[in-house]
């Protein structure tokens, strides 16, 4: 109950929040999750036949472009904002102790409207951030069964699609379905994740407008059609998932030793619009711990500390942010990370900055089997 009370006044004071920076839409999402069937931990974790469902709520402010720029009348003067996100696994049991805590995530959105006609809208939404969770996290010895969450950081990431429909001039409802996603990228052990489908109703409101807000005439900036290359560093830091479970098994605890992790990307790719561009990619990873991988799974293999791969490239750009998403095929891989795997994934987060050189920052994250999270690392590029 005392959770809840929180949850509440912590909405109020961010629609206060919001009226004070003018912001231009508050949006409160209520719906319920689903969590997604998944053969590593089921039915162990619930139970028999079990996918447990929970409770979700969001509440976020926005800000519409409805700037001269380009971008914004090519879709449709989207929308910007943060959220706040809450997900009552609180109340998930599970079948041998006390099972999942809530999540609590603050993220940054984009909504895209792609169909309008009178007071209905379709589109879909984007949301990255950082989920909390406080309390009945794993711990080997209090709640062994968590293996979905075992940090008190990990990131949130959501796709969905929405509809809303205009009943008042500063007044919607709606309906959004999503994808959610809560992993905090292979740096601590265990880390299955939490993926799930929210089915959810919004309410919204459009506070007064200001002239300011004025859709404004769109300015050519003079795209053209054109190939672009771009070389890319990242590295990061994951633990190693051999002599985590080696740990645990011959002695109980819970060790999570971290190592760095490295990669080189260059991509060719072809910008046939302003915000969509399409190519290939050439993908180099290293794993210096390699050795200390062979040591601790005991199979008495020996792996390589470099793999390659070659991936299909889509950017989705806004201005000068932009997400790419990766499929990848490998082409050498034995370095004794998700073995055997021929397919990879990753997506990349990142900002560019035109007034020097194009050269951009990102986030990476790393994938096998569209669900297991290998590492997460920061970017730095170049974009020619």
């Amino acid at each position: 109950m005392r959770i809840k009370l929180h949850i509440v006044c912590f909405l109020l004071l961010l629609v206060g929040w919001a009226g004070k920076v003018n912001a231009q839409n508050i949006s409160i999402y209520a719906g319920r999750s689903t969590s997604l069937y998944d053969g590593r931990f089921y039915p162990a974790l619930f139970g028999e036949k079990v996918i447990p469902a929970f409770v979700t709520l969001d509440a976020k402010i926005g800000w519409a472009d409805n700037s001269s720029s380009p971008f914004a009348s090519l879709c449709k003067h989207p929308e910007v904002g943060i959220g706040f996100q809450f997900d009552g696994l609180r109340g998930v049991k599970a079948v041998n102790g006390p099972g999942m805590g809530n999540i609590y995530s603050l993220y940054g959105y984009f909504d895209r409207p792609v169909l309008q006609f009178g007071g209905f809208s379709l589109g879909y939404s984007v949301e990255m951030g950082l989920g909390f969770m406080f309390n009945r996290r794993y711990d080997p010895v209090k709640n062994p069964w968590n293996v979905l969450i075992s940090s008190p950081v990990n990131a949130h990431i959501s796709l969905g699609i929405q509809a809303q429909y205009a009943f008042l001039k500063r007044y919607d409802v709606g309906l959004g379905f999503f994808f959610n996603h809560h992993s905090n990228g292979a740096i601590t052990f265990p880390n299955y994740g939490i993926n799930s489908f929210e089915l959810a109703l919004r309410v919204g409101m459009k506070t007064s407008r200001s002239k300011e807000d004025k859709v404004l005439e769109p300015e050519d900036d003079g795209f053209r059609r054109r190939f672009q290359f771009a070389v890319q560093v990242s590295g990061g830091i994951m633990s190693n998932e051999a002599n985590y479970f080696k740990r645990l098994e011959e002695d109980g605890t819970w060790v999570n030793d971290r190592y760095s992790k490295f990669s080189f990307q260059a991509n060719a790719l072809y910008r046939y619009h302003r915000t969509q561009a399409s190519g290939l990619g050439f993908d180099l990873f290293v794993t210096p711990f390699y050795e200390k991988i062979a040591e601790s799974d005991g199979q008495g293999l020996k792996y390589d500390p470099v793999s390659c791969g070659i991936a299909l490239l889509h950017e989705m750009s806004y201005r000068d942010f932009s997400v790419m998403v990766g499929l990848g095929y490998y082409l050498h891989h034995n370095d004794g990370l998700e073995q055997p795997q021929v397919l990879y994934q990753h997506i990349t987060v990142k900002y560019y900055f035109p007034k020097l050189a194009d050269m951009y920052l990102g986030i990476v994250m790393k994938a096998h089997r569209f669900r297991a999270a290998e590492s997460v690392q920061l970017c730095v590029g170049k974009r020619f």
